[in-house]
């Protein structure tokens, strides 16, 4: 297993960041994958939005999902690389599972002290006919993974993610 520093929090000098959970999707389907084009900065990114208060990561990407692409949660399977922690036991009043994300990010947004916690779920979608329910919906456009090396003005983080959802797609097709 291979260690990594985890990041360093003992200096106190750096003014107080604002972190919010946000979650986002690596739709998949046929060996490509989704993304929207942001109206602002005109890159790639994957659907993903703010996790409400009363909301899990999971009610907030399939929320988000719905609105950005159409796709119901009955058309999408989560492809869980970690499923461990699904069989770890709860006390029910006091919580419940939700599947690991493969991947948390966290990136500052904009000027001042405003970052983003972001984890990253990979789901595979059984249809690629998208039907946005936003009131102006995202341009969204599939992507094989060549295509995916050939886009311009895309995080590193939004390609290592595709590249990364579409190799554990092949490796574990869901059924």
């Amino acid at each position: 297993m291979r260690k990594r520093r985890l990041m360093d929090t003992s200096d106190t000098a750096k003014p107080a960041r604002e972190n919010y959970p946000t979650v986002s999707a690596i739709i998949i389907h046929d060996n490509k994958v989704l993304l929207r084009r942001d109206e602002q900065r005109y890159n790639w990114l994957t659907p993903n939005t703010h996790i409400g208060i009363e909301e899990t990561p999971i009610e907030a990407l399939f929320r988000q999902v719905r609105l950005e692409t159409g796709l119901p949660q009955n058309n999408l399977t989560a492809l869980l690389p970690y499923v461990d922690n699904l069989t770890l036991e709860r006390d029910e009043a006091e919580g419940f599972t939700q599947p690991l994300p493969f991947d948390i990010d966290i990136h500052k947004v904009g000027q001042g002290n405003h970052y983003h916690v972001d984890t990253a779920y990979i789901l595979v979608s059984t249809t690629d006919e998208l039907t946005p329910e936003a009131d102006s919906p995202p341009d969204l456009q599939w992507f094989s993974e060549e295509e995916l090396g050939d886009l311009m003005m895309t995080s590193k983080i939004t390609i290592s993610r595709a590249r990364y959802a579409l190799n554990k797609y092949r490796e574990n097709p869901p059924k």
